[in-house]
């Protein structure tokens, strides 16, 4: 109709009311643009929002999982820490017991969970990740997933020659038969057997690594991510309490050996 209109002006010449027409088609094509791009960018406001509340949900659930899996790891450690003192010192072997013993037989065992966001998966598969409009929360997405990598290889570059120390030196150990910490072992033998000594180094150094560089650093990061993605929604980042279980279970040890 409005292409009949200009034709019918042409032919009269009547210039003024071209140009008018003109104008009307250039304001309805701009208008019919500028709706179209506020549709859109509701939809991708609507889209954000729902993968922001997905991530801070999923976050908020892995937090006190990651937690407990590193504190059942720092306290294992730190009683294979309290073995080396004493095979160092010579003293406080009174004070070592079944679980001091459980520990250093489970210290090759890396089961810990690596924990990742399906939603994170998603965003970065799909390119959606460009639909997040804050930069620091988006470069902190992907560092977030740069960072699961890496803790990931070194889980598994800490698992290559491990050594399973109840295997290699059974005249030292006798494990539990129901739960590790009814085994027994015999320290002082322990610590006057140089081979003992050097394998149990090695596997200290690879437990430290696993329990600080892959555990506790993975606790820190889920912590800083849902801190940041909680910020971004105008909320308090809340950790579900009840969803926690220890990632380093003996479930989880077991399967493992």
């Amino acid at each position: 109709m409005i292409l009949r209109r200009i034709t019918e002006h042409v032919k009269a010449q009547n210039w003024t009311a071209v140009a008018l027409d003109f104008v009307i088609v250039v304001v309805g094509v701009f208008i019919g643009i500028q709706v179209s791009n506020w549709n859109a960018a509701r939809t991708d406001r609507k889209i954000e929002a729902q993968y922001l509340a997905r991530l801070h949900q999923e976050l908020s659930e892995m937090s006190p999982q990651a937690d407990a899996g590193f504190e059942t790891a720092k306290t294992r450690h730190a009683r294979i820490i309290q073995v080396k003192n004493y095979f160092e010192s010579g003293k406080g072997g009174d004070m070592l017991d079944g679980e001091h013993c459980a520990a250093i037989m489970r210290s090759h065992i890396y089961a810990g969970v690596i924990f990742y966001p399906p939603t994170i998966k998603e965003l970065i598969s799909t390119g959606r990740i460009v639909l997040i409009r804050d930069n620091a929360l988006r470069t902190a997405i992907l560092s977030f997933d740069q960072a699961n990598e890496e803790i990931t290889q070194l889980r598994t570059d800490i698992q290559i020659g491990r050594l399973l120390l109840a295997r290699h030196y059974p005249e030292l150990v006798a494990l539990g038969l129901s739960e590790w910490e009814e085994s027994r072992c015999e320290f002082a033998l322990m610590a006057a057997n140089q081979a003992f000594l050097n394998d149990f180094t090695d596997n200290r150094h690879r437990y430290e690594a696993f329990a600080n560089a892959v555990l506790g650093r993975q606790s820190e990061m889920i912590k800083s991510l849902g801190e940041n993605v909680a910020a971004s929604r105008g909320v308090v980042f809340a950790p579900t309490r009840d969803a926690a279980h220890d990632g380093s279970s003996d479930d989880n040890d077991r399967r493992a050996q």
